[in-house]
Protein backbone atom coordinates (compact mmCIF):
# COMPACT_ATOMS: atom_id res chain seq x y z
CA UNK A 1 0.00 0.00 0.00
CA UNK A 2 3.12 1.87 -0.97
CA UNK A 3 0.45 4.63 -2.89
CA UNK A 4 -1.84 5.38 0.02
CA UNK A 5 1.65 6.20 1.85
CA UNK A 6 1.20 9.94 0.77
CA UNK A 7 -2.78 10.52 2.07
CA UNK A 8 -3.32 12.52 4.85
CA UNK A 9 -5.58 10.16 7.23
CA UNK A 10 -7.42 10.97 9.94
CA UNK A 11 -7.92 9.99 13.30
CA UNK A 12 -10.65 7.80 12.80
CA UNK A 13 -7.84 6.50 9.67
CA UNK A 14 -5.23 5.58 11.82
CA UNK A 15 -7.46 3.95 14.02
CA UNK A 16 -8.26 1.13 11.42
CA UNK A 17 -5.21 1.34 10.53
CA UNK A 18 -3.80 -0.19 14.02
CA UNK A 19 -6.90 -2.19 14.00
CA UNK A 20 -6.05 -4.01 10.78
CA UNK A 21 -2.19 -4.46 11.14
CA UNK A 22 -1.32 -4.58 14.53
CA UNK A 23 -4.54 -5.18 16.33
CA UNK A 24 -6.50 -8.60 16.42
CA UNK A 25 -10.10 -8.40 15.70
CA UNK A 26 -12.87 -10.41 16.96
CA UNK A 27 -13.65 -11.85 12.98
CA UNK A 28 -9.92 -13.07 13.50
CA UNK A 29 -10.40 -14.54 17.10
CA UNK A 30 -12.91 -16.72 15.78
CA UNK A 31 -11.40 -17.80 12.53
CA UNK A 32 -8.32 -19.18 14.25
CA UNK A 33 -10.14 -20.72 17.49
CA UNK A 34 -12.92 -22.02 14.87
CA UNK A 35 -10.36 -23.91 12.67
CA UNK A 36 -9.20 -25.70 16.11
CA UNK A 37 -12.57 -26.90 16.45
CA UNK A 38 -13.20 -27.69 12.94
CA UNK A 39 -10.08 -30.02 12.47
CA UNK A 40 -11.50 -31.44 15.64
CA UNK A 41 -14.84 -32.21 14.41
CA UNK A 42 -13.91 -32.83 10.58
CA UNK A 43 -10.76 -35.22 11.63
CA UNK A 44 -13.09 -37.33 13.59
CA UNK A 45 -15.97 -37.49 11.10
CA UNK A 46 -13.77 -37.69 7.78
CA UNK A 47 -11.94 -40.84 9.85
CA UNK A 48 -15.11 -42.46 10.09
CA UNK A 49 -16.69 -41.65 6.71
CA UNK A 50 -13.06 -43.53 5.53
CA UNK A 51 -13.66 -46.33 7.74
CA UNK A 52 -17.72 -46.87 6.92
CA UNK A 53 -16.86 -46.23 3.07
CA UNK A 54 -13.83 -48.47 2.92
CA UNK A 55 -15.84 -51.58 4.00
CA UNK A 56 -16.91 -53.96 0.83
CA UNK A 57 -20.23 -53.51 0.09
CA UNK A 58 -19.66 -50.09 -0.19
CA UNK A 59 -16.22 -49.77 -1.84
CA UNK A 60 -18.07 -51.53 -4.90
CA UNK A 61 -19.74 -48.37 -6.16
CA UNK A 62 -18.26 -45.59 -8.09
CA UNK A 63 -18.83 -42.89 -6.26
CA UNK A 64 -18.13 -44.35 -2.85
CA UNK A 65 -14.31 -43.72 -4.77
CA UNK A 66 -14.72 -39.80 -4.71
CA UNK A 67 -15.83 -40.04 -1.29
CA UNK A 68 -12.90 -41.76 -0.36
CA UNK A 69 -10.58 -39.46 -1.87
CA UNK A 70 -12.68 -36.32 -1.18
CA UNK A 71 -12.48 -37.45 2.68
CA UNK A 72 -8.75 -37.67 2.36
CA UNK A 73 -8.11 -34.61 1.01
CA UNK A 74 -10.52 -32.72 3.55
CA UNK A 75 -8.67 -34.31 6.05
CA UNK A 76 -5.32 -32.80 4.68
CA UNK A 77 -6.68 -29.31 3.87
CA UNK A 78 -8.02 -28.48 7.39
CA UNK A 79 -4.43 -30.32 9.03
CA UNK A 80 -2.68 -27.76 7.01
CA UNK A 81 -5.39 -24.68 7.94
CA UNK A 82 -4.65 -25.75 11.72
CA UNK A 83 -0.83 -25.42 10.98
CA UNK A 84 -1.28 -22.36 9.61
CA UNK A 85 -3.74 -20.69 12.48
CA UNK A 86 -1.01 -22.32 15.06
CA UNK A 87 1.74 -20.39 13.40
CA UNK A 88 -0.64 -16.89 13.14
CA UNK A 89 -1.21 -17.12 17.11
CA UNK A 90 2.62 -18.23 17.70
CA UNK A 91 3.84 -15.13 15.66
CA UNK A 92 1.03 -13.01 17.26
CA UNK A 93 1.82 -13.77 21.26
CA UNK A 94 5.50 -13.66 20.24
CA UNK A 95 7.00 -10.13 21.20
CA UNK A 96 9.62 -10.62 18.13
CA UNK A 97 7.35 -12.17 15.69
CA UNK A 98 8.85 -15.40 15.28
CA UNK A 99 7.38 -18.11 13.90
CA UNK A 100 6.27 -21.47 15.30
CA UNK A 101 7.48 -23.58 12.54
CA UNK A 102 11.19 -22.96 11.37
CA UNK A 103 11.66 -23.96 7.93
CA UNK A 104 14.30 -24.38 5.47
CA UNK A 105 14.35 -23.26 1.92
CA UNK A 106 12.99 -27.51 0.67
CA UNK A 107 10.36 -27.56 3.68
CA UNK A 108 8.71 -23.88 2.75
CA UNK A 109 8.38 -24.63 -0.98
CA UNK A 110 7.00 -28.49 -0.19
CA UNK A 111 4.35 -26.57 2.63
CA UNK A 112 3.12 -24.81 0.21
CA UNK A 113 3.12 -26.94 -2.83
CA UNK A 114 1.52 -29.64 -1.17
CA UNK A 115 -1.44 -27.26 0.97
CA UNK A 116 -2.54 -25.98 -2.56
CA UNK A 117 -3.15 -29.46 -3.73
CA UNK A 118 -5.42 -30.47 -1.53
CA UNK A 119 -7.00 -27.47 -1.85
CA UNK A 120 -7.72 -27.72 -5.85
CA UNK A 121 -8.19 -31.32 -5.09
CA UNK A 122 -11.08 -30.99 -2.19
CA UNK A 123 -12.91 -28.55 -4.88
CA UNK A 124 -12.63 -30.73 -8.35
CA UNK A 125 -13.33 -34.18 -6.51
CA UNK A 126 -16.83 -32.28 -6.07
CA UNK A 127 -16.43 -31.32 -9.53
CA UNK A 128 -15.76 -35.09 -10.61
CA UNK A 129 -18.64 -36.22 -8.25
CA UNK A 130 -21.44 -34.39 -9.20
CA UNK A 131 -20.30 -34.85 -13.39
CA UNK A 132 -20.99 -38.74 -12.23
CA UNK A 133 -24.03 -38.05 -10.75
CA UNK A 134 -25.43 -36.96 -14.02
CA UNK A 135 -24.13 -39.53 -16.48
CA UNK A 136 -25.21 -42.26 -14.13
CA UNK A 137 -28.81 -40.75 -13.20
CA UNK A 138 -29.76 -39.23 -16.65
CA UNK A 139 -27.64 -42.03 -18.77
CA UNK A 140 -28.13 -44.92 -17.00
CA UNK A 141 -27.14 -46.97 -20.46
CA UNK A 142 -23.64 -45.39 -20.41
CA UNK A 143 -23.09 -45.38 -16.68
CA UNK A 144 -22.80 -49.23 -16.53
CA UNK A 145 -19.46 -49.06 -18.64
CA UNK A 146 -18.61 -44.91 -17.56
CA UNK A 147 -19.33 -44.76 -13.91
CA UNK A 148 -17.45 -47.86 -12.91
CA UNK A 149 -14.74 -47.85 -10.17
CA UNK A 150 -12.35 -48.28 -12.31
CA UNK A 151 -12.96 -45.13 -14.13
CA UNK A 152 -13.82 -43.10 -10.86
CA UNK A 153 -9.60 -44.21 -9.77
CA UNK A 154 -8.23 -43.01 -13.27
CA UNK A 155 -9.94 -39.85 -12.86
CA UNK A 156 -9.31 -38.79 -9.41
CA UNK A 157 -5.32 -40.02 -10.91
CA UNK A 158 -5.53 -37.74 -13.91
CA UNK A 159 -6.83 -34.65 -11.70
CA UNK A 160 -4.23 -35.45 -9.09
CA UNK A 161 -1.49 -35.08 -11.51
CA UNK A 162 -2.93 -32.36 -13.41
CA UNK A 163 -2.94 -30.44 -9.78
CA UNK A 164 0.66 -31.16 -9.15
CA UNK A 165 1.21 -29.89 -12.71
CA UNK A 166 -0.43 -27.04 -11.86
CA UNK A 167 0.74 -26.11 -8.25
CA UNK A 168 4.24 -26.84 -9.12
CA UNK A 169 4.98 -23.20 -8.98
CA UNK A 170 4.72 -23.14 -5.67
CA UNK A 171 8.04 -24.48 -5.95
CA UNK A 172 9.90 -22.01 -7.40
CA UNK A 173 7.81 -18.53 -6.46
CA UNK A 174 8.13 -19.66 -2.39
CA UNK A 175 11.35 -19.26 -0.63
CA UNK A 176 12.85 -17.64 3.43
CA UNK A 177 12.46 -14.16 3.58
CA UNK A 178 14.97 -12.52 6.19
CA UNK A 179 14.52 -9.35 5.32
CA UNK A 180 11.73 -7.81 7.19
CA UNK A 181 13.68 -9.35 10.57
CA UNK A 182 15.66 -7.89 13.05
CA UNK A 183 19.29 -6.79 13.52
CA UNK A 184 19.99 -10.46 14.20
CA UNK A 185 19.64 -12.02 11.03
CA UNK A 186 19.10 -15.75 12.27
CA UNK A 187 16.92 -18.53 10.52
CA UNK A 188 14.64 -18.12 13.42
CA UNK A 189 13.42 -14.72 11.98
CA UNK A 190 12.91 -16.04 8.74
CA UNK A 191 9.59 -16.05 6.73
CA UNK A 192 8.36 -18.64 4.45
CA UNK A 193 6.51 -16.63 1.62
CA UNK A 194 6.53 -15.72 -2.12
CA UNK A 195 9.92 -14.02 -3.12
CA UNK A 196 9.78 -10.58 -3.80
CA UNK A 197 10.89 -11.30 -7.58
CA UNK A 198 8.54 -13.67 -7.89
CA UNK A 199 4.97 -11.52 -7.03
CA UNK A 200 3.74 -11.10 -10.47
CA UNK A 201 4.18 -14.28 -11.26
CA UNK A 202 1.98 -15.00 -7.56
CA UNK A 203 -0.26 -12.93 -8.66
CA UNK A 204 -1.11 -14.41 -12.34
CA UNK A 205 -1.34 -17.88 -10.91
CA UNK A 206 -3.06 -18.13 -7.65
CA UNK A 207 -5.20 -15.20 -8.16
CA UNK A 208 -6.85 -15.27 -11.61
CA UNK A 209 -6.00 -18.57 -12.56
CA UNK A 210 -5.99 -20.87 -9.50
CA UNK A 211 -8.30 -18.64 -7.31
CA UNK A 212 -10.57 -17.03 -9.85
CA UNK A 213 -10.92 -19.10 -12.66
CA UNK A 214 -10.10 -22.84 -11.81
CA UNK A 215 -11.66 -22.58 -7.85
CA UNK A 216 -14.24 -19.94 -8.45
CA UNK A 217 -15.97 -19.76 -12.14
CA UNK A 218 -15.29 -23.01 -13.34
CA UNK A 219 -16.74 -24.79 -10.22
CA UNK A 220 -19.35 -22.43 -9.87
CA UNK A 221 -20.64 -23.11 -13.53
CA UNK A 222 -19.94 -26.80 -14.10
CA UNK A 223 -21.84 -27.56 -10.46
CA UNK A 224 -25.22 -25.42 -10.81
CA UNK A 225 -25.38 -27.02 -14.27
CA UNK A 226 -25.17 -30.18 -13.16
CA UNK A 227 -27.30 -30.53 -10.44
CA UNK A 228 -29.70 -28.74 -12.95
CA UNK A 229 -30.06 -31.55 -14.85
CA UNK A 230 -29.65 -34.01 -12.29
CA UNK A 231 -32.95 -31.85 -10.07
CA UNK A 232 -34.95 -31.54 -13.71
CA UNK A 233 -34.33 -35.85 -13.62
CA UNK A 234 -35.05 -36.45 -10.23
CA UNK A 235 -38.55 -34.49 -10.48
CA UNK A 236 -39.51 -35.33 -13.81
CA UNK A 237 -42.84 -37.09 -13.60
CA UNK A 238 -42.53 -39.15 -17.42
CA UNK A 239 -39.08 -40.37 -16.35
CA UNK A 240 -39.84 -41.43 -12.75
CA UNK A 241 -42.32 -44.19 -13.21
CA UNK A 242 -44.40 -46.02 -10.32
CA UNK A 243 -41.37 -48.36 -9.30
CA UNK A 244 -44.35 -50.91 -7.81
CA UNK A 245 -44.17 -52.22 -11.50
CA UNK A 246 -40.27 -53.25 -11.29
CA UNK A 247 -39.74 -56.30 -10.32
CA UNK A 248 -37.70 -56.42 -6.52
CA UNK A 249 -34.52 -56.10 -7.25
CA UNK A 250 -34.88 -53.63 -10.01
CA UNK A 251 -36.71 -50.69 -7.81
CA UNK A 252 -34.55 -51.08 -4.91
CA UNK A 253 -31.52 -50.17 -7.21
CA UNK A 254 -33.30 -47.36 -8.78
CA UNK A 255 -34.35 -46.11 -5.58
CA UNK A 256 -31.25 -46.47 -4.04
CA UNK A 257 -29.42 -44.25 -7.06
CA UNK A 258 -32.09 -41.58 -7.03
CA UNK A 259 -31.49 -41.12 -3.20
CA UNK A 260 -27.60 -41.06 -3.26
CA UNK A 261 -28.10 -38.70 -5.99
CA UNK A 262 -29.46 -36.59 -3.55
CA UNK A 263 -27.19 -36.62 -1.21
CA UNK A 264 -24.78 -35.76 -3.32
CA UNK A 265 -26.44 -32.71 -4.94
CA UNK A 266 -26.76 -31.70 -1.55
CA UNK A 267 -22.76 -32.06 -0.62
CA UNK A 268 -21.55 -30.06 -3.61
CA UNK A 269 -24.35 -27.45 -3.33
CA UNK A 270 -23.70 -27.10 0.36
CA UNK A 271 -19.87 -26.83 -1.14
CA UNK A 272 -20.80 -24.13 -3.67
CA UNK A 273 -22.71 -22.20 -0.22
CA UNK A 274 -19.33 -22.68 2.07
CA UNK A 275 -16.45 -22.23 -0.43
CA UNK A 276 -17.52 -19.54 -3.01
CA UNK A 277 -17.83 -16.76 -1.15
CA UNK A 278 -14.58 -16.78 0.28
CA UNK A 279 -12.96 -17.46 -2.77
CA UNK A 280 -14.71 -15.04 -4.78
CA UNK A 281 -14.31 -12.20 -1.50
CA UNK A 282 -10.35 -13.04 -1.93
CA UNK A 283 -10.06 -12.14 -5.67
CA UNK A 284 -12.41 -8.78 -4.90
CA UNK A 285 -10.19 -8.17 -1.77
CA UNK A 286 -6.65 -8.13 -4.39
CA UNK A 287 -8.74 -6.01 -7.06
CA UNK A 288 -10.25 -3.64 -4.51
CA UNK A 289 -6.75 -3.18 -2.65
CA UNK A 290 -4.00 -3.61 -4.97
CA UNK A 291 -5.59 -2.98 -8.28
CA UNK A 292 -8.16 -0.35 -8.00
CA UNK A 293 -5.97 0.62 -4.73
CA UNK A 294 -8.54 1.40 -2.53
CA UNK A 295 -7.21 3.67 0.45
CA UNK A 296 -10.39 3.77 2.27
CA UNK A 297 -9.39 1.89 5.62
CA UNK A 298 -12.95 1.21 6.73
CA UNK A 299 -13.54 -0.54 3.87
CA UNK A 300 -10.58 -1.99 3.80
CA UNK A 301 -11.21 -3.26 8.00
CA UNK A 302 -14.34 -4.55 6.99
CA UNK A 303 -13.69 -6.81 3.68
CA UNK A 304 -10.84 -7.82 6.43
CA UNK A 305 -13.79 -8.78 8.93
CA UNK A 306 -15.54 -10.87 6.30
CA UNK A 307 -12.84 -12.76 5.03
CA UNK A 308 -12.17 -14.16 7.81
CA UNK A 309 -15.89 -15.05 8.45
CA UNK A 310 -15.63 -16.47 4.90
CA UNK A 311 -12.83 -18.15 5.51
CA UNK A 312 -13.86 -20.43 8.47
CA UNK A 313 -17.00 -21.09 6.68
CA UNK A 314 -14.58 -23.00 4.10
CA UNK A 315 -12.78 -24.78 6.84
CA UNK A 316 -15.87 -25.25 8.00
CA UNK A 317 -16.84 -27.46 4.57
CA UNK A 318 -13.74 -29.13 5.17
CA UNK A 319 -14.84 -31.19 8.11
CA UNK A 320 -19.01 -31.68 7.56
CA UNK A 321 -19.74 -34.26 4.32
CA UNK A 322 -19.59 -36.64 6.83
CA UNK A 323 -22.25 -35.43 8.56
CA UNK A 324 -23.78 -34.43 5.69
CA UNK A 325 -24.21 -37.71 4.39
CA UNK A 326 -26.06 -39.02 7.58
CA UNK A 327 -28.28 -35.97 7.97
CA UNK A 328 -29.39 -36.02 4.33
CA UNK A 329 -29.62 -39.71 3.66
CA UNK A 330 -31.43 -42.68 5.05
CA UNK A 331 -30.32 -45.42 3.91
CA UNK A 332 -26.34 -44.69 4.91
CA UNK A 333 -28.18 -44.23 8.25
CA UNK A 334 -29.22 -47.19 8.49
CA UNK A 335 -26.06 -48.98 7.05
CA UNK A 336 -24.34 -47.35 9.88
CA UNK A 337 -26.38 -48.31 12.49
CA UNK A 338 -27.45 -51.92 11.49
CA UNK A 339 -24.64 -54.43 11.17
CA UNK A 340 -26.52 -55.96 7.73
CA UNK A 341 -26.86 -52.54 6.18
CA UNK A 342 -28.86 -52.21 3.18
CA UNK A 343 -26.19 -52.30 0.66
CA UNK A 344 -24.91 -55.52 2.47
CA UNK A 345 -29.12 -56.79 2.44
CA UNK A 346 -29.45 -55.83 -1.37
CA UNK A 347 -25.99 -57.04 -2.72
CA UNK A 348 -26.83 -60.83 -0.74
CA UNK A 349 -30.00 -60.58 -2.31
CA UNK A 350 -28.74 -60.01 -6.08
CA UNK A 351 -26.31 -62.66 -5.29
CA UNK A 352 -28.97 -65.29 -4.79
CA UNK A 353 -31.12 -64.27 -7.41
CA UNK A 354 -28.08 -64.47 -10.19
CA UNK A 355 -27.31 -67.79 -8.48
CA UNK A 356 -31.10 -68.64 -9.00
CA UNK A 357 -31.35 -67.34 -12.75
CA UNK A 358 -28.21 -68.98 -13.46
CA UNK A 359 -29.53 -71.86 -12.25
CA UNK A 360 -33.05 -71.80 -14.06
CA UNK A 361 -31.63 -70.02 -16.87
CA UNK A 362 -33.41 -72.80 -19.53
CA UNK A 363 -36.60 -72.76 -17.70
CA UNK A 364 -36.87 -69.12 -17.95
CA UNK A 365 -36.18 -68.66 -21.49
CA UNK A 366 -38.65 -71.66 -22.37
CA UNK A 367 -41.25 -69.85 -19.54
CA UNK A 368 -44.28 -68.13 -20.72
CA UNK A 369 -44.56 -64.14 -20.37
CA UNK A 370 -48.27 -62.33 -19.21
CA UNK A 371 -48.81 -59.83 -22.31
CA UNK A 372 -49.14 -57.22 -18.85
CA UNK A 373 -45.56 -57.74 -18.42
CA UNK A 374 -44.84 -57.13 -21.87
CA UNK A 375 -46.23 -53.93 -21.50
CA UNK A 376 -44.65 -53.35 -18.21
CA UNK A 377 -41.08 -53.75 -19.86
CA UNK A 378 -42.24 -51.38 -23.72
CA UNK A 379 -42.99 -48.45 -20.88
CA UNK A 380 -39.95 -49.05 -19.47
CA UNK A 381 -37.85 -49.05 -22.50
CA UNK A 382 -38.47 -45.23 -22.70
CA UNK A 383 -37.50 -44.46 -19.13
CA UNK A 384 -33.93 -45.58 -17.84
CA UNK A 385 -33.03 -49.23 -17.43
CA UNK A 386 -31.80 -50.24 -13.84
CA UNK A 387 -27.64 -50.46 -14.34
CA UNK A 388 -25.26 -49.61 -11.12
CA UNK A 389 -25.91 -47.59 -8.44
Amino acid sequence: MLYCGKINRTNLQIDYLQKIYFEKSWAWWLNHMGTFVVFIIGFFGNMLCLIFLCRRPFIRNSYTQYLIALAIVDTGAIFFETITALDDLYQYQSKDRRALIQHTIVSCKLFYYIRFIFYSMSSWIVVALAVERLVAVKYPLWSKHICSVTNARRIILIMFLFTMAMQSYHLVIKGLDCSSSSKITTKLNCRCKTLLGYATIDIIFTIYIWRLVLMTLLPLIIIITVNILIMSKLFNKNCLIDHTNRVNNARRKVVLRYKVSRMLVIVSTIYLLFHLPGSTLEVVKFLLVHAFRLCDLKWQYYIYIAQDIFDLLTNFNYGINFYLYIISSKHVRCALIHKNSIFRVSTTRSKENWRKSKTFLSSYIYSSRKPHERDINASLAGCETVTSV
